[in-house]
Order: structure tokens, then C-alpha cells, then sequence
């Protein structure tokens, strides 16, 4: 098979299972640290349903089955030890889960059973987690697993029209056929891919419930009358041609066998019964190194900061989600009950959350940067007196700025200069001279917040421009508090870290987000100055020159937009590096350290109110809101408001008072439309590419060819049709790492 066609065959299978959206969602597990205080874990460390969000759990029945742990020490030696060992030798890393019994809702609410296996049918089923995600184990086994794909509340119903055809998940698809004359009977037909699996029929006409209950029972993996699909039919409407379906269940019929001896990531399987399963890092080590992310098994991760200042050992578990939809990001969860009825048995004072027990909040890895809290004062409820209110004042949200130094300060020295600017001196932990952004002493030496004392700075209206900026948390978002005004917020769109690159060709226009984009309009004859143009929404904010030609002015290469805005003046918007440019008949330039704030400033007031929440205090050090005229009754069932995306969700459970914060987050995008069953083998200039895809038919033979079919010569790195000395540097520029060829 000819090569060209070997790599399109590759790249159309990849493009059939990869996300249309590049959007992830990375949601965290409680932090870990290791420092010259605490160099060792002193016991095992493990995180669960409530130390890590990213793990199963049901809340109304108060069900979770996994759980990660590292071991304090191993034959006598601790794991992790600071400063020197940030291994994980193998068998250090534990990952263990198992099946627990779930009721049907339609059991729970109905008192009716799904046929099954079991005289009388199934009143429940297994539930397991693993690797993060909910699955069911078949007749209860832990090492057979299907996924859940769809499960209905007690309260969410379809209204089936005839002949509809309803997308359920996983290929399946649910058909209503036929109801009869006499409105009593109807006929469903259950496929999967297209091809069709089961037809049921229901007859209401007994008036025995049950009767209502369609399900879908196959063998599978040897395992006899699996229940894949049950519904309840609540009611039909024979004039209108429709059903309305309630308690949906669905798995796939599709089994993960977990077997001895298999491995998923760095994890293998050390246990599979159907009891329990256990997995180890058995035969591979895992390096907790500064600024690495490892892969653990499926979807999860151990991050790690890129803390090189103090070298601490810190670092956290993630899951990362990339399907498109809508992500609930818990907090830990209070339980009131007959035992601690109150919020000061349960905690000992008052529940509050912050980054450690809510990931839903924003935080820093790298600096260790937090802002955001959210306390519940006691003695706010009562589980024994039935009271589920949170009285008017009762629940307080703060935030607050912390400085942050931008990334191209930190790695990049000012070599013109030996002497900081104010802004440098103020945050360099020193303590002499030091002030704050509005001029009032810095008291003690205090924290050292910059990497370099003497960087490259982004213009505003400080003298000699800004090391660093200003970073809040608000409602679970990273904003840029402009001057350090904790109540004038600008949404941060972009921040390239220290490895990130982009390349454009003059005219290029690269959309960077919010309505903005950048647009390289002229490069010099001398290859030295480059002309940058910044706009919105098509309109243009600024043209700036950006010069390379000089060696001992490296601010040269950094171009600033500053607005005024929210009152305050020279904001830095936008900044970037221009750190190499190509000139030759297709030119270019090659940026690092973009960094992008919106110019629309989130003004925050007293008296504004965000959901429940009304804002109390609004200055230039914190903002601070309770739900002053609001009161959020955790009632059974039930999910509260508290600010515009913060939640309160409650437990559909009368025997305790079990509820957590939570924060929706989205991931858009589309399903991405499948290549064709069959591709035309029309491929006129032999490049490779079929011509249904082909953007050049006219290919000259031993061209190089991209996936449109669009070809140039080997080594024309600029896409000119000549082999030049300007493809020869940057191949050599590329080869020492000042570029990324695209």
C-alpha cells in the first residue's frame, strides 16, 4: 500500500474518535505537600469520594467505591521524601474499588422490579466506580463491568412521539411503533447501531402496574439475563400518538473484563474477583517531578508544580474530561444526622470550603495561589430539630487578590539594567523600600513572589512597567484584578506558559478569544522590526512596532496594549514576546508569553447580589458577600442557588441533612460528524489523497503532501516553492529549540 495512503488511513481514524471540541476540564483532588517542615508522609495517603471530586459518587444514597492511595514508606523507606525523592517505586500506588447495591428509581419510587435474572424480577443493581466513572457490575460482579449510560431521576420523563426515533447513548436508540385503537397497548423496538435488538410490548389494559415495565434482558460474558434497558410507560395518549416514558435505564451491553495481570496506565491489576479489584504500580515507577503531568490509568493524572524556587514537593490527582457537556464540580460533603446534628458537632466551628475542599475553586498549583472561601456559621442547622435553613447571613463568600508574577519576567532576564523598577523592589521579599501598589510600606522582609528579581516587564503606568499582576478567584473563576482592585475584575482569556509558542505569516489573523485577535501586518527589510496590529470584534485597538535588532535592548521585543479602563489607567490588555523572526518570501514571526485580559470590567458594588448572595464589602483588598436577604432551604431533592454557577445540592435522603457546594462547568463542541463508510479511490495526481478531500489536484510527483493535499518540496520550510538559505535557518533554529515548525 503506497505510504501517503497508510498515513491518511491513520489520520481518518483519528479524526472519527477525537473530541470536535479541544476544550478539557481538569477536576482535582485535595493537594499534597511535602516541604523541610514536612519532608515524609507520616501516614498512607488517600484520597476517596471526599478528599478527590473526580470519583463516583451518589449522593441521595450516600454510595462511593474508590479510592487511590500512596504508602507513607515501603520495605521500611518512606515513599516520597523532601527534597531528594519524588518517586513512586513500584507497589507504592494503590487503586482500589468494588460493587455496591443501588435501587432502581423505579423500585424506590414505584415499588416495581426490572425483570432479571432474580424470581420476581430485580429490585436493584450494582454500582461500581472505576477509574472515575460509574459503572454497573453484571449479577454483582466487580470484575465485569458495563457502563451506565443513562439512568432516569424520579422526576424526569420523554414524551415519545410515533414513529420517533430516540438517541439514547452508546448507538442505542428507542422506538415507539405502534399504539393500538384502543389506546391500551403499545409496541416499542429497542436497536443498537441500527440493527435492532428487541421488540416489547406493553398491555396497560390490566391495570396492573407492572405490566407498565418494559425491559431488555440478554446474556452477556456468560453472565444469563442481564437487565441492558428497562422504562415504565406512565401514560398514552392515543389521540396524540405519544407515550410518556419514566425511570429510563440503560448500560452497555459492551463488558469490561478487569483480569489478573492486565494493565491500564502505569496501573496493573493485582486483584479481580468479584469481590473487589486492586491495581498497583506493580512494574512502573512514577515521577512526581517539578512541573510534570503522569498519567495514572484511563483519565487520571497526578500534576505537579513547577515550583522551582522552593522545590516543594506538591501535587494533586486530576480526572480530565473532554466529551463535551455540562460537569458538576463538588465540594466535600456535610452530613448532619442523629449523631452530629449540627454544624459545630460536624466540624468543631464552622464549614468552610477553599481550594483544598472544593475543586471547584480556583487555584494555582504552580505558586500555591488561593483566594476564595465559602463558610456556612454555625449553629446553622439542625438535623434533630428538622431545621434545613440557612437563616438570612448564615453563609459568607470572600475573595481576594494575590500577586502573580507574568511568566516572561520569570524566565527572561533585562539585560539593559541593573538597577529593579518600583514594582520589581516591591515584590522582591527583600523589605527595603519595599511598597505596596498604593504606596504603603511592605512591613518585614516578607514572602520572596518573584523567580527573577530583575525581568522583562510589560508597560502600564508604573514606572518601568509590571513584573507581575494581580489574580482573584471569583465564583470558581481566574480573573485579573486590574491596580489590585479586588472589585474591578477582568476575565483572563490567555497565558501562554514558558513553552508555549506561536508562529504567524504576515497578514495572518489569529483569533486569541473574547472577540480579539492579532495580526502581523509589516516585517522590516532588515528582518529587525515587526508591525503588530491588536483588534476586536474587527475593529482596531492598537498597532505597535516591536524591534529584535538589538541585543542589549531586549524590551525591544515586547509589544503592550494598555487601555484605560475601569477608571484606572494604562491597563496591560495585552502583552507578547517577539522572540524570532523569518523574513523571506513568505515571512514570519514566532511569539511566546501572550498573555490576554478582556477590557470589560466586572465592577463589583456593595449591595449587588449574585444569585442569593448580596455583596457586603467591595474595596480594593476583598469582596465580601452573605446571603443577607435570602434565605436557601436544603431541602430533600433539591439543588439551591447560591451565587450565578455556585449550587447547593441536597441529598434526596430524609435520615440525614447530606448536601455539598458544587460549581457547573461546560466543555462545548459538537459530536464530530464520522468519516465515510467508503472513500472514493479517485486520486488524479497520485498524491496520496483522495480527490474528495484533495485541495490541490495537481500535486508535482514527491512532493511532500499535508492531509488536504496540499504539497510543497522537501526542506521548503516556508512554503515558498525554493529551497533558500531562509529554509536552511529554520531548520537550525528549530533544531536548537528557538522554533516549532508547524
Amino acid at each position: 500500500m503506497n505510504k501517503r495512503m497508510i498515513v491518511l488511513i491513520a489520520l481518518v481514524a483519528v479524526v472519527s474518535l477525537m473530541p470536535a471540541s479541544a476544550e478539557t476540564l481538569e477536576v482535582r483532588g485535595t493537594i499534597e505537600e511535602l516541604d523541610a517542615a514536612n519532608p515524609t508522609l507520616v501516614t498512607d495517603r488517600v484520597w476517596d469520594y471526599s478528599s478527590f471530586a473526580g470519583f463516583w459518587y451518589d449522593m441521595d444514597d450516600n454510595l462511593q467505591t474508590e479510592s487511590l492511595t500512596i504508602l507513607a514508606s515501603y520495605w521500611s523507606n518512606p515513599t516520597l521524601e523532601y527534597p531528594y525523592d519524588r518517586t513512586l517505586d513500584e507497589g507504592t500506588l494503590i487503586y482500589r474499588t468494588h460493587p455496591v447495591f443501588q435501587e432502581y428509581e423505579l423500585y424506590e419510587n414505584e415499588g416495581l422490579t426490572v425483570e432479571g435474572a432474580n424470581p420476581g424480577g430485580d429490585t436493584g443493581y450494582y454500582a461500581e466506580g472505576w477509574m472515575a466513572e460509574e459503572y454497573v457490575a453484571i449479577d454483582g460482579k466487580a470484575d465485569k463491568l458495563c457502563k451506565l449510560l443513562v439512568e432516569f431521576e424520579d422526576d424526569m420523563n420523554k414524551t415519545l412521539i410515533l414513529d420517533e426515533e430516540w438517541n439514547l447513548s452508546g448507538g442505542f436508540t428507542l422506538e415507539l411503533t405502534d399504539i393500538d385503537d384502543a389506546g391500551e397497548n403499545v409496541t416499542l423496538r429497542l436497536s443498537k447501531d441500527g440493527s435492532l435488538l428487541d421488540t416489547g410490548y406493553i398491555n396497560t389494559s390490566t391495570g396492573i402496574k407492572q405490566d407498565r415495565v418494559y425491559t431488555y434482558t440478554t446474556e452477556i460474558d456468560g453472565e444469563s439475563n442481564i437487565p441492558v434497558c428497562s422504562c415504565y410507560v406512565d401514560e398514552i395518549f392515543g389521540e396524540n400518538d405519544t407515550i410518556r416514558i419514566k425511570y429510563l435505564f440503560l448500560i452497555d451491553n459492551v463488558v469490561v473484563n478487569i483480569e489478573l495481570g492486565k494493565t491500564y496506565g502505569a496501573m496493573e491489576v493485582m486483584t479481580a474477583s468479584s469481590k473487589n479489584i486492586r491495581l498497583t504500580n506493580d512494574e512502573t515507577t512514577i515521577d512526581v517531578d517539578i512541573g510534570t503531568t503522569e498519567h495514572i490509568m484511563g483519565d487520571m493524572y497526578f500534576k505537579t508544580a513547577d515550583d522551582d524556587v522552593n522545590d516543594h514537593i506538591r501535587f494533586y490527582p486530576f480526572v480530565e474530561y473532554t466529551e463535551p457537556g455540562t460537569y458538576d464540580v463538588r465540594g466535600t460533603i456535610v452530613e448532619l444526622n442523629n449523631t452530629t446534628n449540627t454544624i459545630n458537632l460536624f466540624t468543631g466551628g464552622n464549614q468552610t470550603w477553599d481550594y483544598s475542599t472544593f475543586a471547584g475553586f480556583w487555584y494555582d498549583l504552580d505558586d500555591d495561589l488561593e483566594t476564595e472561601t465559602l463558610t456556612i456559621l454555625a449553629p446553622a442547622l439542625n438535623y434533630k430539630t428538622g431545621d434545613r435553613t440557612l437563616d438570612e447571613g448564615s453563609l459568607i463568600y470572600k475573595t481576594h487578590p494575590v500577586f502573580q508574577e507574568y511568566e516572561m519576567h520569570q524566565d527572561i532576564p533585562d539585560s539593559s539594567r541593573m538597577t529593579q523598577t518600583d514594582m520589581e523592589e516591591d515584590w522582591d521579599g527583600d523589605g527595603i523600600s519595599d511598597k505596596d501598589m498604593h504606596g504603603n510600606e511592605i512591613l518585614g522582609s516578607g514572602p520572596d513572589l518573584l523567580d527573577r528579581d530583575i525581568g522583562l516587564c510589560v508597560e502600564s503606568n508604573n514606572p518601568g512597567g509590571d513584573c507581575g499582576y494581580f489574580i482573584e478567584g471569583w465564583m470558581g473563576e481566574e480573573y485579573v484584578a486590574i491596580d489590585d482592585n479586588a472589585d474591578k475584575l477582568c476575565k483572563l482569556l490567555v497565558e501562554f506558559e514558558d513553552d508555549d509558542k506561536k508562529i504567524l505569516r504576515i497578514g495572518e489573523k489569529w483569533d486569541l478569544g473574547g472577540g480579539f485577535a492579532l495580526k502581523i501586518l509589516s516585517i522590516d527589510d532588515e528582518g529587525d522590526k515587526v508591525m503588530l496590529q491588536l483588534s476586536k470584534n474587527n475593529v482596531s485597538l492598537d498597532t505597535e512596532v516591536a524591534s529584535t535588532g538589538a541585543i542589549d535592548r531586549p524590551q525591544e521585543r515586547v509589544y503592550t496594549y494598555t487601555p484605560d479602563i475601569g477608571g484606572e489607567k494604562d491597563i496591560p490588555v495585552f502583552s507578547c514576546y517577539v522572540d524570532a523572526v523569518f523574513k523571506g518570501d513568505i515571512s514570519c514571526v514566532q511569539l511566546m508569553y501572550v498573555f490576554l485580559i478582556d477590557d470589560e470590567v466586572l465592577e463589583i458594588e456593595t449591595s449587588d447580589t449574585y444569585g442569593a448572595m448580596e455583596v457586603m464589602t467591595a474595596s480594593r483588598s476583598q469582596v465580601v458577600l452573605e446571603n443577607d436577604e435570602a434565605v436557601i432551604d436544603l431541602d430533600p431533592g433539591t439543588t439551591k442557588n447560591i451565587t450565578e454557577n455556585m449550587y447547593f445540592k441536597t441529598a434526596n435522603d430524609t435520615s440525614a441533612i447530606r448536601f455539598y457546594p458544587f460549581v457547573e462547568r461546560t466543555i462545548g463542541g459538537e459530536e464530530p460528524t464520522p468519516p465515510p463508510a467508503t472513500i472514493p479511490a479517485t486520486d488524479i495526481d497520485g498524491d496520496g489523497v483522495p480527490d474528495v478531500w484533495d485541495a490541490d489536484n495537481s500535486t508535482t510527483s514527491g512532493y511532500w503532501v499535508n492531509s488536504d493535499g496540499i504539497g510543497r518540496k522537501w526542506g521548503d520550510m516556508n512554503g515558498d516553492g525554493r529551497l533558500t538559505s531562509v529554509d536552511a535557518l529554520m531548520i537550525l533554529q528549530a533544531a536548537v529549540g528557538k522554533i516549532e515548525l508547524e
